[in-house]
């Protein structure tokens, strides 16, 4: 029960911050991935737009969400509770490694909730026409969110200042998506890239997505790659991090 009571209280914590601080992660979470979904119509050079590639660049934009808030937004989190000396306090609670992990996690996980819940609504303004699995989404955005969760807190363990962290977690969110097949076909990019950047996590991801948003349940592949990464990267996070600095 008190591992229990320790990672609601790490999540809280986290929870109460967003609130004062909300802007960053509608951003994030929000308005970029919107904007992102609205330029890739507008240069798709067609003028009616396929339902396969709006239900394409919607599963981009959900996924550019997830990268932002998770790598972007919640870095900058981890980064400030280390270099601000936040993460001392925490260790002098006490409290254990995993459960400030898992209770930062959670508050990843329910902030994608919110943003993938928001950015569906938007495209069902926008005239987009999804058939969505709920279930099969779901699993999708989990996977990916611990997957990139992961690296998030990788980054933010090994980096040797405030400013250099925050330079590695927006480059990597917003390249994750843009390295990856995802706004666009493998086939637009060039060979060695591609043959690189299919084994991104956000390239299943976003193939996961789309196959959410059709209403298909045959995610197999997406799922098992994401499961794999997932294990690689948290299992790099808690290894790396330093829960008191020498």
């Amino acid at each position: 029960m008190k591992r229990i009571t320790d990672i609601l209280c790490v999540f809280r914590i986290h929870l109460a911050r967003l609130r004062r601080e909300a802007g960053p992660f509608v951003l994030a979470a929000l308005i970029f991935p919107t904007a992102m979904y609205l330029f890739a119509v507008a240069v798709s050079g067609a003028e009616e737009i396929s339902d396969e590639k709006r239900l394409r660049f919607l599963a981009g934009s959900i996924v550019f969400s997830l990268s932002m808030t998770s790598i972007s937004w919640l870095g900058y989190l981890l980064l400030e509770n280390r270099f601000t000396g936040r993460l001392k306090l925490f260790a002098t609670l006490p409290l254990a490694p995993s459960s400030y992990i898992f209770g930062v996690i959670i508050f990843a996980l329910a902030q994608a909730a919110l943003g993938t819940t928001t950015l569906l609504i938007v495209a069902r303004a926008l005239g987009v026409r999804a058939n969505v699995s709920i279930a099969s989404l779901s699993l999708v955005v989990l996977l990916t969110m611990l997957c990139l969760c992961g690296l998030s807190v990788s980054i933010a363990a090994r980096a040797r200042s405030f400013s250099e962290g925050s330079l590695l977690t927006d480059s990597l969110g917003a390249g994750l998506v843009f390295l990856a097949p995802v706004y666009y076909s493998a086939q637009a990019m060039p060979a060695a890239l591609s043959s690189v950047s299919k084994w991104l996590p956000t390239s299943f991801a976003a193939s996961g997505v789309q196959t959410a948003l059709t209403g298909n349940f045959q995610a197999g592949t997406e799922l098992l790659a994401l499961a794999l990464m997932t294990l690689m990267t948290l299992s790099l996070g808690f290894r790396l991090m330093r829960w008191r600095e020498e």
